[in-house]
């Protein structure tokens, strides 16, 4: 598309008028920008290779012109590329010192084009703060303004983006940088909010790990463990919590203990339901395995754990998926029921 249109312009240019590569990239944005939104008009011809070709070209003028390129995507950007590919183009055409660090003074066109990146409501992925870290300084006015946007926006952040925000704003503090306190707690609190419910990342244990440090001995301690065992939390995400709380004595013989126990049960009965409803006859053994290594887990971390596994899971599974025999037949093998009590 940009390539035809820019044969097609070639011969309405007058003589006199001067071509230049701020010219060729604003034509391109334009006539890509009006490609994208025809496409979602009448969406039949969506060669998204094409569509890629087409952007490589335009972030490879932009590179060319360098920052003041950004002035040409900062008032419609969102029309027409995403946030990661936004952040891509900042990346590529704004400096930085020669040693990877902030440069004294920001151009007005990368000033507002990061704001804009951070006020946006379009999705923010995983490293969405690493315009932060690469161009803000983090006691300036500006960082500030763009931490109170990702709060503000925090809806359309992920997760591990706000994990990551609330690691930075402990860190750059001039003190107790490994204990926690409510404003970064508040961040935290609104990383679980996005906690899709997904099997976590390396990454996001790694941020779970963290959080554990910053929470031990003191008031969060408790609010912590309430987050973990909310709705959307992951089991993996609350088995990284208990072991973590087994290499310290006293913490595993909190209260609480039971209370993450709990969770873990009610999770791996989500999560084996589920698995159940969507794989097909030649995944149930995988899936037994999975839940025989599951009970495991509950009889070391959890009271009568093996028992509650039974009782809630197991038993689970078998209402929900009576009607498949094959599965009722190797759950007799691996799982058989218990005896029930004699009636007096």
């Amino acid at each position: 598309m940009i390539f035809r249109e820019l044969r097609l312009k070639e011969w309405v240019l007058k003589d006199d008028e001067t071509v230049t590569k701020v010219t060729v990239l604003r034509f391109c944005v334009h006539v890509y920008r009006e490609s994208q939104l025809m496409r979602v008009r009448y969406p039949i011809n969506d060669d998204k290779h094409a569509d890629t070709y087409e952007l490589e070209f335009i972030f490879s003028l932009a590179r060319k012109i360098g920052i003041f390129s950004l002035q040409i995507f900062a008032d419609n950007w969102q029309q027409f590329v995403t946030c990661e590919q936004l952040q891509q183009l900042i990346l590529m055409v704004a400096p930085t010192d020669h040693d990877g660090g902030v440069t004294s003074r920001l151009a007005p066109e990368l000033i507002k084009i990061i704001q804009a990146f951070y006020k946006s409501r379009l999705f923010h992925g995983e490293d969405s703060c690493l315009l932060l870290t690469k161009y803000l300084k983090p006691r300036s006015v500006l960082y500030r303004t763009v931490v109170t946007s990702i709060m503000e926006n925090a809806e359309h952040y992920h997760s591990e983006a706000l994990f990551h925000l609330a690691q930075l704003q402990a860190a750059n503090r001039r003190s107790l940088k490994e204990v926690m306190n409510a404003d970064i707690f508040a961040i935290v609190t609104k990383a679980f909010d996005k906690i899709s419910g997904a099997s976590p990342s390396a990454k996001m244990l790694e941020y779970i790990d963290w959080l554990f440090r910053m929470c031990t001995s003191n008031p969060f301690y408790a609010k912590m463990i309430s987050l973990v065992c909310g709705p959307g939390t992951d089991q993996e995400i609350v088995l990284r919590v208990l072991q973590r709380m087994e290499s310290q004595k006293s913490l595993i013989k909190h209260s609480l203990v039971a209370e993450l126990g709990v969770a873990l049960v009610h999770r791996y009965r989500e999560h084996f339901t589920k698995r159940f409803s969507e794989c097909g006859h030649a995944a149930y053994s995988s899936v037994i395995a999975e839940m025989q290594r599951a009970r495991l887990e509950c009889r070391h971390f959890v009271d009568n754990g093996e028992a509650m596994f039974d009782s809630e899971v197991v038993e689970l599974v078998r209402s929900s998926h009576s009607s498949k025999r094959k599965l009722m037949k190797m759950l007799s093998v691996d799982f058989p029921e218990r005896p029930k009590p004699a009636s007096s």
